[in-house]
Formats: C-alpha cells, structure tokens, sequence
C-alpha cells in the first residue's frame, strides 16, 4: 500500500512538473520589437539594405497603436541595416534595435524595383528558409524609392505596413492589380507552368497638409504623402521584366478567375454606364485544332447597373446592348493582358499549367521545352457572357421637371 503511494506521488509530481515548466521560447513584450513591414533594396557594392519597420507602443489610455493616430505621435520606426546578404542585413539590425526583433506579425515585404529587376534569388532564399518569415504577408513593388515609401505616414499616423495591409484587404472592391503573398509568390519563382507577379506600390501627395510641421511664410504647408497599391509587376523566373496596367491587371485577374468585384465603366454610344460586377467564373479550355494549339477562355459576369446618365431609358434591348457592351469590356481587357503577357514573353497567366494538366504526354514529350517559343504566338479565343441582374432601386435615373 505504501509503495503504491509513493508511485502515485511519484506520477503527480511527474505531471506537474510536465505542465509547470512554461513556454521555453517566452518574450517580454517590453523588451520586443514587432516588426511590421519589411522594405529589401540593393546597397553599395552588392549589398543589401533591409528596413524593418516596427510598432512604438503607445502609453496607457491614449487608444494608439499601428493601426491608428495618438495625438500627433508617432506609431512605427523604420530600422535600416545593410550587409553582404539578406541574413547578414537582418542579423546586423542587432547592432542598433536594443529590443530583439520578432518578425511573425509582419504584415508586407516591400522590394525595390531596381532588385526586383536585378533578380531576388539571393534574398529569398533567407525568408523562404527561416520560419520567423510568415509567408501569408503581401509582398508588394516599390515604383518609387522605398525609404519614402517606407516613411509615407498619412495624418493618422498609422504605420504604412499596416496601411498597406488594410488597403490590400479591400482589393476584391475593385480587381484593379494582382497581389501575391509571399508564399504564393515563393511558389510560382519554383514553378515551370507560372511566372511569378505581384502588385506594385506607390505614393502621391494628399490633399491633407502635413500634421506638426512648420511652414515658412508664403509657402504652403507640406501636404501628407499616400500610398496606393497599384498596377502588377511581371517576373520571367527571378527578375522584373515589366508591368501591367490597371486594365491589364484586370484581365489577368479574370483569367484566373478572381474577379468577384468591381466596376465595369461602359463606354454606350452616347453614354457612359457603370456595372457593378458580383460574380464570375472564369474557364480555361486549351483545344489542339488542325494541329494548332489554341486557348480557349470562357467567363460569366454578372452584377448590377450602378450608375447611369440621365436621361437613359433601360428597356429590353438596351438591356441587350448593354450586356453585349460588358461581354465586350470584359474580353478587351483579357486580350489586353493576354498581348502585354505575350509582348514580355512571360507566362503570368498560367497556361501551362492548365496545358500540362490536359496534354500531360504531349507537355512532357514536346511542349515543356517549346513553351518559350509556343506561348508569344499562342492564339486565344475568348467567349465572355454578361449578365444584368438588376438596376439598384430604380430603372431609370432622376428626371429634372
């Protein structure tokens, strides 16, 4: 009986043991900075140059933190560091943060586009490997220097990592550029069948002046910078070969089906209409006929009138004229992306991939090692329909009397 006491006892203290011993990798949050976006450009002589943007808290009871203002001060701090590689550049911010860096909240990966065409072999390699890296986090284009980009602070003082993230979080409201997480894009830099894109970002001066500034007399108060996400940068394997524009980006959007909102502006004859798209569903179908490959890309939109010019009736067969205009909206915008893609002879919109899974004898037996050659001259047929499922709350618009 005695024994059999010790060995209880001897389990118990086993299990708390077990369960007492706390997180082995726990991190004063005092003495951790969060970092939020990451900006990577090209240095001197090779280098690399990291940016690790990272959260200042804020006092107790002010209501601020990254995503929001507090009474004028500032929410983020941008830490530069450079060295012979990513890691190195990374590993080298310990030099000046006095907290250590923890890199899972980051929310955007910002590349300069002078390394995105350079190539980024070397400095993914790192975030591909390390497990800190979250590979759901956007990872953007910079159009214009990234330390600006990096600094871009609208009045609300909101860290532009985060600003970035939350205008990403909106993009299906109008499918005007392709983003890629890092994950994605990690995938399609690996991949034979797709070329690798993502979005590009950009600032501008507001129509807000700037907040604590000073300005000399008769000068105009410096106006706050803000950022935009558009257009969408094309890789061939590892390097930029160029960008597509907003309608471009369109149409690749509806090539692979990712088009679930929008506006279509209709250009009618003597007028112009707003389309509010609310669904599609995009198909690819490649065909060989008479010996020639051909791709063919059925898509169905559907969506209501959300605008129209005064003085337009919406009878039948303006109805029909105006889901013939959207069929035709929808395919000059795929056709564009199709030629832009074929003009950089790169394969962003990923046909190969859907070639391979149809022909997968004939793709490894002949078109895998043709493709480059196949691709530019690829003929594509696309059948749009278009569907009017409503007209808001009225049919026709406001009449002055």
């Amino acid at each position: 009986m005695v024994l059999l006491q010790k060995k209880l006892l001897a389990g118990l203290a086993l299990l708390l043991l077990v369960n007492l011993t706390g997180c082995w990798d726990s991190r004063e949050v005092e003495q951790t900075g969060f970092v939020l976006g990451v900006g990577v450009d090209r240095g001197k002589e090779g280098s690399i140059v990291v940016i690790a943007q990272t959260v200042i808290p804020q006092p107790p009871g002010v209501g601020g933190n990254a995503a929001g203002g507090t009474m004028g001060q500032d929410t983020f701090h941008n830490w530069y560091s450079v060295g012979e590689t990513m890691f190195d550049a990374v590993r080298n911010l310990t030099q000046k943060s006095p907290n250590r860096l923890f890199w899972s909240h980051n929310k955007i990966y910002i590349i300069s586009e002078k390394l995105a065409r350079e190539g980024l072999m070397d400095v993914m390699d790192f975030v591909e490997r390390d497990p800190e890296f979250k590979q759901s986090a956007w990872i953007l284009i910079a159009k214009e220097n990234l330390e600006e980009i990096m600094n871009a602070s609208s009045n609300m003082k909101q860290a532009p990592a985060q600003v970035l993230a939350d205008i990403i979080d909106v993009r299906d409201r109008n499918s005007k550029y392709a983003v890629s997480s890092l994950g994605d894009f990690l995938q399609q830099l690996g991949s034979d069948k797709i070329q690798a894109y993502t979005a590009g970002v950009t600032f501008y001066q507001g129509l807000m002046e700037e907040q604590n500034t000073v300005a000399l007399p008769n000068q105009e108060k410096p106006r706050a910078k803000e950022l935009r996400v558009m257009d969408t940068a094309v890789f061939k394997q590892d390097k930029l070969v160029g960008w597509l524009n907003q309608e471009e980006s369109r149409g690749l959007l509806w090539l692979q089906g990712k088009v679930k909102q929008g506006l279509l502006v209709l250009h009618m004859p003597n007028h112009k209409m707003v389309f509010e798209i609310f669904n599609s569903s995009t198909k690819l179908e490649p065909v060989i006929k008479e010996g020639q490959l051909i791709m063919k890309v059925k898509v169905k939109v559907s969506g209501n009138i959300g605008e129209m010019h005064p003085g337009t009736h919406m009878n039948e067969k303006h109805l029909q004229e105006t889901e013939a205009i959207i069929a035709k909206t929808v395919t000059k915008q795929i056709l564009s992306a199709v030629q832009r893609a074929q003009e950089l002879n790169t394969d962003v919109l990923g046909f190969a991939a859907v070639v391979h899974r149809t022909y997968p004898k004939l793709w490894q037996q002949e078109l895998a090692q043709q493709w480059s050659e196949i691709f530019p001259n690829l003929e594509v047929e696309v059948d749009v329909e278009g569907r009017v499922r409503g007209t808001g709350l009225i049919t026709d618009p406001l009449q002055p009397k």
